[in-house]
């Protein structure tokens, strides 16, 4: 990138936490000054069978790939509207298909798709667009 001329702002977070998404988003209005698009992708759900699954393997990858994006999202929306910007979130094909070895991660990409249609539905009346791509996995 660099040597395209691009000078990209790296930042080691762990969006579990509701403050790294605040952090993120502030250092890259700090050096940017505007927000044109979100790609949300960060995400590790276990692929682990349904009945073998605990709580807190659920909620980790909750946390990390459905509430990390959801908290991205927000916190850049005032800036993604100034810039008539794109937000897009990634799911995966499991959530179409779910099977026992893949519950979670099912689950977490379902509740995706969901989202970024109810961020879609609030864009059209704001002018930001949002977008769910379903991968294969």
């Amino acid at each position: 990138m660099k040597a395209n001329g691009a000078d990209p702002l790296t930042v080691a977070l762990d969006l579990r936490s509701g403050e790294s998404a605040e952090t993120l988003i502030k250092q890259t209005l700090d050096r940017f000054g505007r927000v044109d698009a979100l790609v949300n992708i960060a995400g590790a759900v276990p692929q682990i069978n349904l009945f073998e699954m605990t709580d807190a393997q659920w909620q980790d990858g909750l946390e990390l790939k459905f509430h990390g994006a959801r908290r991205l999202t927000i916190l850049a929306w005032d800036a993604l509207k100034a810039s008539k910007g794109s937000v897009v979130l990634m799911s995966g094909s499991a959530a179409l298909d779910p099977k026992p070895g893949f519950a979670a991660v099912a689950a977490i990409n379902a509740a995706i798709i969901a989202m970024a249609k109810a961020f879609a539905e609030q864009g059209i009346e704001e002018g930001c667009r949002s977008t769910a791509l379903s991968l294969e996995q």
